[in-house]
């Protein structure tokens, strides 16, 4: 009996060289599933030790994250966001929670940042500091005075003993502290009279957690549990175990938000393209053994046997390649991870999670998509008859099935139709239908890749037959074997799809926002810090010269569309009580910011103004009042009183600051924007201004130009990860491109030796080559940047209100050279090597 499991252990064994290029794409698929699957992992596990609380065994505090359902019965959803800010509680909650049996003493805790001269340092009352196991021995601070742990006195002033002062600006202003004593304990941290903690803060009647110190003998599940039922009217969560770290550290959520999106939509992303291409390296290696498979089936092999060979065949040599490939992988997110801590992008204490599950799935995934792609591939193979295989086995037709024909013209007109619905939406919703978009018309260049081939080789041709015989040959090759070419066509239309898509995307929104953000800032100085009171603009507005000061709060803002929640990138603007457009000038499209100024009358519940394209994501309108949370999670239902045009530049949401100062961790302003008077001495001006900025740590004071420098440097910092998911992507998809010129041309040993025999000279062989190949690259650069400009038309509508897309000149360039290079440089070394083979000894060869 035909042993097909056998055949397929003894033809991976002893030929190697045939699974060499589908061995190499299942590996890098492996690697980039595994580092992925990880991130997941992470961002679902993502958990900070208690830290301050670690000798708190209950903490109870606000809620971190908002919810919201969509929809009704089987189609109902639950949306879920991180809250930006750390949320607030009311302060009277002492006594309820302090009724609970088992509860022994309820201490109330307050955060805030007192910034130094040299550092910024959380702030608390002092009978917070029992709370986290600071004894509290010596003088307990009294009116005017603070105690700070000895890591803070390091950070504020190495020359910080008691008795010292110490000038510290708080979110309610600036005042001078004496330093009452200097004790040990986790963190640096700085303590203040119970009393005067509310008012340094600015956020009266308001504390950030209750720590709860348990009777002896009392159970912290039981007493947890009583305090949920206690307090489930309450609007708080009340937290144990490593859910007590969450207090300490609000950032978490969008920590956990990231690595679940890095892991969860680049994953997926990935898993995506890792399919295309295993897929395609599948069928070019099935089909360079079609006459393998042509003499199986001549000497009695049915196509089941045949079809279970492949698929044993693929199964064996993704399970060693995704072996392989899991330790990259693994090494690959701990860098990746590593370089993210670095950058700040990670709140500090969470650690990578890595355990089997990632690298299952990895190896799984490769199994499943490589017998897949090979149970596909072998079909045509599997159903010719035995008095036909061999005969067949010799010809490559450019036809593909009619399951396979029907698929492919489905996706193309699936995208077809969701480029059209992507024109009609803005913000994320436009970025998640052009994704949908790319990945549907490669899954249409996948299936339809032999046709499309051979339809452009015939389109082409002309061109070719322009270089005489060897441009001749080349294209009756390219005609001939179009399945062949197509296998390297999707790769390259993969690399310059991916690669446009997303360098262009990434251009066009730094382009757009700093030509936003230029156009906005009409101010003649900014002033940048870690953060400023709200009496500092009012300071500012005093300097002789000065017409305007605008102080800037930046925050977020939570608001649902028509199915997700989503977090907006919020200004919330004080100042002066002059002109806004004095400093900011942010486009109006309709309606009027007169609301916005301090101290303007206000509609009921309030003023917001919003960037027109985020408007029409949450369909707010002019007049009407939107509902909307603030960074704390507190509801709040303004009147949209303007849209403008400069939302990208500046922030898609505005808001007065009165309405957001006691709804974040620090009332703080990040710019001060100053507009001098006409005739103003400039030079004194800034002397003054450099004065009342050099009060504060690190505060900068720049003209436009330099505050452009400034932003763009920011903007290079964000951006990183959108760089490194790019340069994983299309080196993923490059890879997979040289791979399969490599690995194709190899196999073309004997037509070589053909050629060689009836007289063609090595130059004419590598013209042929050469043709072929710059073919390859016309068609893939050619589909390639189709696709990628019938993504971004609806991408650049949805996000900029542009129905052009951005092209940058010298990034397409590149982009072109590298496509059509790309062929040829992979072709020319193999070719090369090849011509070095006897032609006897060529055509005799085993393929």
């Amino acid at each position: 009996m035909f042993r097909s499991n056998g055949l397929a252990r003894t033809s991976v064994r002893f030929r190697p060289a045939s699974f060499a290029g589908s061995f190499i794409a299942l590996l890098f698929a492996a690697t980039l599933v595994t580092m992925c699957g990880i991130f997941l992992e992470s961002g679902l596990r993502a958990h900070v030790p208690p830290g301050r609380y670690a000798d708190t065994p209950i903490v109870v505090a606000g809620q971190n994250s908002v919810h919201k359902t969509f929809g009704s019965g089987e189609d109902k959803e639950e949306a879920t966001v991180a809250l930006p800010e750390r949320s607030r509680i009311d302060a009277g909650l002492a006594a309820r929670i302090a009724a609970v049996p088992g509860v022994a003493t309820v201490l109330p805790d307050l955060t805030f940042p007192a910034q130094t001269p040299a550092a910024v340092l959380d702030a608390h009352p002092w009978s917070a500091a029992r709370l986290a196991g600071t004894t509290q021995v010596g003088i307990a601070p009294g009116a005017g005075e603070a105690v700070l742990t000895t890591d803070a006195a390091a950070r504020a002033d190495t020359g910080i003993v008691p008795g010292s002062t110490l000038r510290v600006t708080t979110p309610s202003g600036e005042t001078t502290l004496k330093v009452a004593t200097v004790v040990p304990g986790r963190g640096a941290h700085l303590y203040v009279a119970d009393s005067a903690a509310a008012g340094l803060a600015g956020n009266p009647g308001k504390v950030t957690a209750f720590g709860v110190l348990l009777a002896d003998g009392a159970s912290t599940g039981k007493v947890a549990g009583d305090l949920r039922k206690t307090l489930k009217d309450a609007d708080v969560k009340v937290r144990t175990g490593d859910g007590r770290g969450e207090v300490d550290h609000p950032a978490l959520g969008d920590t956990k938000v990231m690595l679940t999106a890095v892991g969860g939509s680049f994953g997926g992303v990935v898993a995506m393209v890792s399919i295309f291409v295993v897929a395609g390296a599948t069928s070019l290696s099935v089909a360079q053994r079609r006459r393998d498979f042509a003499l199986l089936r001549a000497v009695g092999a049915t196509p089941w046997q045949i079809r279970r060979m492949i698929a044993t065949e693929a199964g064996c040599v993704a399970l060693a390649a995704g072996l392989v490939g899991v330790l990259p992988g693994t090494l690959l997110a701990r860098l990746w991870f590593d370089r993210m801590v670095d950058r700040g992008m990670v709140e500090h204490g969470v650690s990578l999670s890595i355990s089997p599950f990632p690298m299952l799935a990895a190896v799984g995934a490769g199994i499943l998509s490589a017998v897949l792609a090979g149970l596909l591939a072998a079909r045509a193979s599997a159903r010719t008859k035995p008095t036909e295989a061999l005969g067949e086995a010799g010809i490559e037709r450019a036809r593909v099935g009619w399951f396979r024909l029907g698929l492919g013209l489905v996706a193309l007109a699936g995208a077809a139709v969701l480029s059209g619905l992507a024109m009609k939406v803005s913000g994320d919703q436009a970025v998640a239908a052009a994704s949908g978009v790319i990945m549907l018309f490669m899954l249409g260049v996948g299936l339809l890749g032999p046709l499309i081939a051979h339809l452009f080789v015939l389109l082409t041709g002309v061109v070719l037959r322009l270089f005489g015989a060897p441009g001749q040959l080349a294209f009756d090759n390219a005609r001939t074997n179009s399945r062949r070419l197509a296998s390297a066509i999707t790769p390259i239309t993969l690399t310059v799809a991916f690669a446009t898509t997303l360098m262009f995307m990434f251009a066009a929104q730094d382009h757009y926002s700093e030509k936003q953000s230029k156009a906005a800032l009409t101010a003649d100085r900014v002033v940048t810090g870690p953060g400023f009171p709200a009496r500092t603009a009012g300071d500012i507005a005093h300097i002789p010269g000065v017409d305007a000061v605008a102080s800037i709060m930046t925050t977020s803002v939570v608001m649902s569309t028509s199915d997700a929640l989503e977090k907006y990138p919020t200004q919330a603007v004080g100042g002066t009580g002059g002109d806004l457009a004095k400093v900011l000038d942010l486009g109006v499209r309709n309606g009027d910011l007169a609301a916005l100024r301090p101290g303007a009358a206000q509609p009921p519940g309030g003023a917001v103004a919003m960037d027109r394209l985020t408007a029409d994501v949450v369909k707010a309108r002019v007049g009407k009042p939107i509902e909307m949370r603030l960074g704390d999670g507190t509801k709040i239902k303004p009147t949209l009183v303007a849209t403008y045009d400069r939302g990208l530049g500046t922030a898609a949401v505005t808001l007065p600051r009165a309405t957001v100062e006691h709804h974040v961790d620090a009332a703080m302003d990040g710019r001060l924007l100053v507009r001098f008077a006409d005739g103003a001495d400039t030079a004194a001006a800034d002397a003054a201004l450099s004065k009342v900025a050099g009060q504060h740590p690190a505060a900068k004071v720049s003209d436009r130009a330099g505050y452009a420098a400034e932003r763009d440097q920011a903007r290079e910092t964000n951006k990183w990860t959108n760089q490194v998911m790019l340069i994983i992507l299309a080196g993923f998809a490059t890879i997979a491109a040289v791979n399969t010129m490599i690995v194709s041309t190899a196999a073309r040993r004997r037509e070589l030796g053909l050629m060689r025999m009836i007289g063609s000279t090595h130059a004419q062989v590598r013209a042929v080559m050469r043709g072929e190949a710059v073919l390859v690259g016309v068609i893939g650069l050619a589909l390639g940047l189709t696709i990628a400009m019938i993504t971004l038309v609806p991408f650049g509508k949805g996000a900029f209100g542009e129905s052009t897309p951005y092209i940058p000149i010298p990034l397409l360039l590149g982009i072109s050279a590298a496509a059509l290079l790309l062929a040829p440089l992979s072709v020319a070394p193999v070719t090369r090597r090849l011509l070095r083979i006897e032609p006897i000894d060529a055509v005799g060869a085993k393929e």
